[in-house]
């Protein structure tokens, strides 16, 4: 009996190892996320983006943001996803929809999220986009999000019993809602829970973001996906230029960091990126190799307050050659660290500060 106690017990042991090597971890400097539900290079002619759990099995993304939740409040009270050609009522009759709602019961995608979970993705449920209806109120809304989505109780449930891993907020109108309620709202509800919750924001670059800057000053975020695209003059496709203001501007997002100006002091900031030209402005896109070097130089030179790399879409980087996310990915490894990777996070952020000045003064 020994034996076969000795044999469980190491199976046990290799299991939780297994399962720890796969976990997301915030800390890291070499994340990759990537905005997935779309199908926004069906728009250049390529191919339409493939279910959810096609991409999971690629240790190349960290992050997947499902995008979108797009309207807060409609009939019934309910919001609205929209999912592209995976599941959009409006395109394919034989989606389901919850009776008196617009809400759409999406299980196959309740399947695929469980799917990617057990391969260590974390799975976000972005809130928002371009064409969002910010349209609802704090309170609802936020057990609204915890009952369909997550821990709370509801007879709609998009997923089933799938549970997503947090909210991302891509917020880029003003809103009617109170976000910051919405977010310390949010935050409660986690704190509720043992299983670990995310939530995100996914500000423009000019720095503070109109939509998104009081919101990372008054509230918990933990990471934030800044949108280095479609903003002109911080754009990507700027990085390298001599002077301010004619370049990419992630060192302002940085001071931020170091001067204590988030809510919370440990935010991850992530550099965001189109994956095709016809993901965006065109003017914005800067190609695979390119977004690789400035992505290896700006991890080196803001080891603290840097993530990784964020990028939109899923359907545009696996069309690309070389693929987007993988190029990223291969060349954030090169210098990851995880933890307290710059040694500054509580004591010395000022000297840190400093340091990435005179960096980039030389």
């Amino acid at each position: 009996m020994g034996l076969f106690r000795n044999f469980y017990r190491l199976i046990f042991t290799s299991v939780l190892l297994f399962s720890s090597a796969l976990s997301f971890d915030i800390s890291c400097n070499s994340n990759v996320a990537v905005y997935w539900g779309q199908n926004s290079a069906a728009s250049g002619a390529l191919p339409y983006q493939k279910p959810l759990r096609a991409y999971c099995d690629d240790d190349s993304v960290d992050i997947i943001l499902l995008s979108f939740l797009y309207i807060l409040k409609s009939d019934g009270g309910y919001p609205v996803l929209n999912f592209a050609n995976i599941c959009d009522y409006t395109k394919n009759a034989s989606v389901p929809v919850f009776p008196g709602t617009q809400l759409m019961h999406c299980s196959d995608m309740g399947t695929d999220i469980k799917y990617c979970q057990n391969k260590g993705k974390v799975v976000l449920l972005s809130i928002g986009g371009a064409t969002a209806q910010l349209n609802s109120d704090a309170a609802t809304f936020s057990q609204q999000v915890w009952d369909l989505f997550m821990e709370g109780s509801s007879p709609y449930r998009p997923f089933d019993d799938a549970i997503i891993d947090g909210v991302d907020l891509d917020f880029e109108q003003t809103s009617q809602m109170d976000i910051i309620q919405f977010t310390n709202n949010m935050n409660q509800f986690y704190k509720t829970s043992n299983r670990k919750y995310y939530i995100t924001a996914a500000p423009q670059c000019p720095y503070p973001d109109a939509n998104l800057g009081k919101l990372l000053q008054q509230a918990h975020i933990d990471m934030a996906f800044i949108q280095f695209y479609n903003s002109g003059w911080c754009d990507n496709s700027k990085y390298g230029l001599p002077h301010w203001p004619e370049s990419m501007n992630y060192y302002m997002w940085d001071e931020a960091w170091h001067n204590n100006s988030f809510a919370n002091p440990n935010i991850k900031l992530y550099v965001g990126a189109m994956a095709g030209t016809g993901a965006g402005n065109p003017g914005s896109y800067v190609g695979p190799d390119f977004f690789a070097k400035e992505l290896k130089e700006l991890q080196a030179t803001y080891p603290d307050s840097f993530g990784g790399a964020m990028m939109w879409d899923m359907s545009w980087a696996y069309a690309a050659t070389p693929n987007f996310a993988t190029n990223a990915k291969q060349a954030l490894m090169a210098g990851s660290k995880c933890g307290n990777t710059g040694g500054s996070y509580y004591s010395n952020r000022g000297d840190a500060a400093s340091v990435n000045r005179r960096r980039r003064s030389s």
